[in-house]
Order: C-alpha cells, then sequence, then structure tokens
C-alpha cells in the first residue's frame, strides 16, 4: 500500500524534513485516514494533534476499553525512516505502508482481539447448542437446578436474591423465583438500560411484567431496590472450572458484579456449557459457584 506524502499529510513542506519532531506537527489528511480506516476496519475522530501521542483511531467493534489502536506515532514511524533515505520529492515519491495490520497494533490489542475472536465462536457454537435442546431437556436440568439452588438457600439462610429473568432457552430459574417470594425471601431482578446499567427492582408478580430494551422484560410496577443481597444468580453461554463465565457481550453483569463483593455469586447452566477454560479480560469477572 503506497500513499504520496501529500495524501498523508494536508502540510505540504517545500524542504527535507530533518527531524521526527518536524514532521509530528503536520496534520493527517482526513483522506488517508478515511482510506485507512476502510481497509483497517477502524472509526476515526478528531482530536488535538498537539497531545503526545494521540489516538486518532477507535475500534468500534471492541469494548471501550480496549478500542485505542492506531495513534499518529504509528503513522511518524513508518514514513520518517523513508523520507529521511534519500531527498524526496514530496509530490512524485511514494511512502510505504506494511499490508500486515499487525505492525500497527499494541500487543494488549491484539490479544484483546484474539480472546475476542475465541468468545465470539463460543457463543455462537454454545447458543446453537443450547436453541437445538427438546423443551423436555430444558425443563429436566432446570428442574435439578432449581432444586440445587433451593438446597442453596436453605443452608446459607438466604434472605435477598438477585435474579436473572429467564428469556429464550436458558435455564429456567422463574419457578424457583416464585417459590421464593412465597416464601417471604426478597427477589429483585434486572431492569436492562443502555450503557450497561441495570436498574435492580423488586419482583412481587411474575404476571405482572413489560417489555425492556433488547427485548428484555422487568416488573411492570417499578419498585427500586438499594439494598444488599445474599444471593446473586447469573445466566450466561459458557462456563468453566474455576468459576469463570462467558457472558453474552453486552458487559451489564460484570458492571453490575464488579460492584457485589459480598454476595454469593452463582452461574446456572446446561452441564455442555462446562468447557476447560474460558477465554477471559480484565473485566471478566469470576463467580463462586457453578451449578448444572
Amino acid at each position: 500500500m503506497k500513499f504520496k506524502f501529500s495524501e498523508i499529510f494536508t502540510t505540504k513542506p517545500n524542504k527535507n524534513i530533518k527531524s521526527l519532531l518536524e514532521l509530528y506537527t503536520f496534520k493527517l489528511c482526513p483522506e488517508f485516514t478515511h482510506r485507512i480506516s476502510i481497509l483497517y476496519g477502524l472509526s476515526f475522530e478528531e482530536k488535538s494533534l498537539l497531545e503526545s501521542n494521540v489516538c486518532f483511531a477507535k475500534s468500534i467493534e471492541i469494548r471501550s476499553e480496549y478500542r485505542s489502536t492506531f495513534n499518529k506515532r504509528d503513522i511518524l514511524e513508518i514514513v520518517y525512516p523513508q523520507v529521511q533515505i534519500q531527498t524526496v520529492n514530496f509530490e512524485k515519491d511514494e511512502i510505504v505502508f506494511p499490508y500486515k495490520t499487525s505492525s500497527f497494533f499494541s500487543e494488549s490489542y491484539k490479544k484483546s482481539i484474539s480472546i475476542k475472536s475465541q468468545k465470539r465462536y463460543l457463543r455462537r457454537k454454545m447458543l446453537e447448542k443450547r436453541n437445538e435442546m427438546s423443551h423436555k431437556e430444558r425443563r429436566k436440568y432446570s428442574e435439578k437446578i432449581c432444586t440445587q439452588l433451593w438446597d442453596l438457600i436453605l443452608k446459607n439462610n438466604i434472605q435477598s436474591i438477585h435474579s436473572y429473568l429467564t428469556m429464550e432457552s436458558e435455564v429456567n430459574v422463574l419457578p424457583l423465583l416464585q417459590k421464593a417470594i412465597d416464601c417471604g425471601i426478597t427477589v429483585i431482578v434486572p431492569k436492562t438500560l443502555k450503557n450497561r446499567q441495570m436498574q435492580n427492582l423488586k419482583l412481587s408478580n411474575l404476571k405482572d411484567m413489560e417489555i425492556g430494551i433488547f427485548n428484555t422484560y422487568h416488573p411492570k410496577y417499578e419498585e427500586y431496590h438499594n439494598g444488599h443481597y445474599d444471593l446473586i444468580i447469573v445466566a450466561g453461554l459458557a462456563f468453566d472450572k474455576n468459576c469463570n463465565r462467558l457472558g453474552y457481550g453486552g458487559g451489564y453483569y460484570d458492571t453490575f458484579l464488579a460492584n457485589q463483593n459480598h454476595p454469593l455469586k452463582v452461574g446456572v447452566c446446561y452441564p455442555f456449557q462446562i468447557i476447560d477454560c474460558v477465554p477471559i479480560e480484565t473485566h471478566d469477572i469470576q463467580l463462586d459457584i457453578i451449578l448444572d
């Protein structure tokens, strides 16, 4: 991939570049950033070029904490050695950019992309397997898990539960939640909001529900809960024996669980969802127990 100097920088020098610092004062050409964004699947944003090592590229495919990928210094370290090789006519001579994108990205970014790819593959496979289960199989495993959960509740004298609300082919914990309500245990369920946030609502009646974002549902009559939880029940797509969890990719539960140090955190799943090793990132939260 080749670019003329004038295609990379809006400033057109009438003399040779003598230093990297001098090159660094030039502003990047919008058409160049656009072409790079198309080639590497990046989305660019404008920031002050006076900032040191300013990052002007963000990947829209990964979580925000891993988005910084491709900064101005990366480009300069490719351009500068080439313009120093000979006297360059910047309007005619071309600067070569490597085709392998790995040269632009940090090791942490490449690792995050690899993990993200593994997670995406696992999510697809687990969803396929889960959706292939018969209603009879789901009911059998769900009843077994609800029995285990109830034993756990009695053993630990649980008085307050935070739980997901079953959707589609997930383990059905709704009968357990109703049993807990009937026994006077406080049951709290999430209302999904934007930006990985949840509101926690008291569940009094499984019949009075309304649809929320992403086809989720929550109690129609909103009674907010700001207290503690003794038990948190979490669904997921894959788990391992170290109690690592692969969620659906939204980051809602990792954000929520990160602030929950005291409750017993329990993941529930079908037996085939337990694998040898779940790919994890720094934001992923371990659970305490996995029931299948």
